[in-house]
């Protein structure tokens, strides 16, 4: 498989200079960007018209007149891509930057699985300039087992349950069979449930640490706390409006095929409010936007809150 087989869909909105960095280090690896920006304003626009012409067209452009949401803004670009005859599609955010040779690791551990053709998404190793992201994918090889494991250089790691969308590489196929990515999730957890229906139709997703991507979970944070120094990602009430309403969604819609999950869902759930409580300002808005997000999912509301 040629690397000019893949195309590369990036979403991005009110982006930094992230951005900029990541179509850099990505267009000697694919043979197609597709840029789909929600709104970001005029001078990132204009910034991505430069990086276009400036690369012979080979970044091409959705300008879209609002935030029409990750999911919705990566089924345009998915679209595109399909429709140019890609058969591979790189997913990434507007805060990722791959390294040197990610996607031919990906493609290189795919080609090299013993049972490739089942092998329907392939994901870097993340890691941050801050060192808060450690590597690791969370593995499952039966409905009670779902666990973390720690990878790096050499590793490939298979029976992988979910990887956040930002680096993954899915085949063109498995859109075609499991369908795109759901519009109503707005943001967040949107790659949970694609990689759980990519499961219940059979297909395995790798996780490869020779390919890395520098990412970033929420915005970076340090607090200090009876002494220690803490260096943590958080994140808005905005956005944990829709993760709670979201991994609610989820549970319904795949936790009983996968009970573990839930353990793992609440040991994260933990985590998140005690990080909060303890270390986050504006926790008022936060827990409001949490709760907002369960009622929600509850009442089964599509409701889009103030950004």
């Amino acid at each position: 498989m040629q690397q000019t087989s893949v195309a590369a869909v990036i979403i991005s909105y009110q982006s930094d200079e992230r951005l900029f960095r990541g179509l850099e280090a990505l267009t000697p690896q694919v043979g197609r960007i597709i840029v789909v920006d929600n709104d970001s304003g005029d001078q990132v626009t204009d910034k991505l018209r430069e990086a276009a012409e400036a690369h012979d067209n080979k970044i091409k452009l959705v300008l879209n007149d609002e935030n029409v949401g990750l999911a919705a803004a990566q089924n345009q670009g998915i679209r595109l891509a399909l429709e140019e005859g890609a058969d591979w599609v790189l997913l990434l955010d507007d805060d990722s930057v791959p390294d040197a040779g990610m996607v031919a690791a990906l493609l290189a551990a795919h080609a090299s699985h013993p049972a490739p053709d089942r092998i329907g998404l392939v994901a870097p190793r993340l890691h941050d300039a801050e060192g808060t992201l450690k590597a690791r994918a969370y593995i499952s090889k039966h409905a009670f087992d779902f666990r973390p494991v720690r990878f790096g250089p050499g590793d490939v790691l298979d029976n992988v349950a979910f990887v956040i969308a930002s680096g993954s590489l899915v085949k063109a196929e498995v859109f075609r069979e499991v369908g795109m990515m759901r519009e109503d999730f707005f943001v967040d957890y949107i790659d949970f449930d694609f990689a759980f229906r990519m499961k219940r139709f059979g297909w395995g997703l790798v996780a490869v640490g020779d390919a890395g991507l520098e990412h970033r979970l929420g915005e970076f944070e340090q607090k200090r706390l009876l002494g220690r120094d803490f260096r943590f990602n958080s994140h808005s009430g905005f956005r944990r409006y829709y993760i709670y309403r979201n991994r609610m969604r989820v549970w319904w819609a795949h936790g009983f095929r996968l009970p573990a999950f839930f353990a793992f869902e609440a040991a994260s759930i933990l985590i998140d409010l005690a990080k909060l409580i303890l270390l986050e300002d504006d926790k008022l808005e936060k827990l409001g936007g949490i709760g907002r997000g369960v009622m929600h999912a509850v009442l089964g509301r599509d409701v889009r809150p103030a950004a």
